[in-house]
């Protein structure tokens, strides 16, 4: 590269475009990753949705949500137009009490911390059964 190709506007913006577009392939990787992750380890707890890309024969799909649902919270990341929408919502009897809009980052580490603590609970109700039935 040279001191002109540096300093000219036009560089610099297909530069931070192609970077934007790296990283948006690899947002949509990980994110599809994520989805089979949760589909193996929960499968009843995890709705993942799928579109059709291309024309009438295509095999190609993407990823059109994840709705994951564990206790009182419900996490939702849907495909948005630019990136992905990740909620958080707080259910009681069906009814959305509060809905939180997060990062994807920080949405994975909600979700990682919620399983954590229904799984710890359904340890618990297991031992506490147990006892009952001794």
């Amino acid at each position: 590269m040279t001191d002109e190709t540096e300093s000219d506007p036009g560089f610099a913006f297909d530069l931070s475009a192609a970077e934007l577009r790296a990283d948006s392939t690899d947002l949509r990787v990980l994110v599809d990753a994520l989805a089979v992750r949760l589909e193996n380890a929960l499968p009843r707890l995890v709705v993942v949705r799928r579109r059709k890309v291309g024309g009438f024969r295509s095999k190609t799909t993407e990823l059109e949500s994840i709705t994951l649902s564990l206790g009182d919270a419900r996490f939702e990341l849907k495909r948005a137009a630019v990136g992905f929408e990740c909620t958080r919502h707080e259910v009681v009897r069906g009814i959305t009490l509060r809905r939180e809009q997060l990062k994807l980052e920080d949405w994975i580490h909600a979700i990682l911390g919620a399983v954590s603590d229904v799984a710890e609970f359904g340890e618990q109700a297991r031992i506490a059964l147990q006892g009952l039935i001794r």
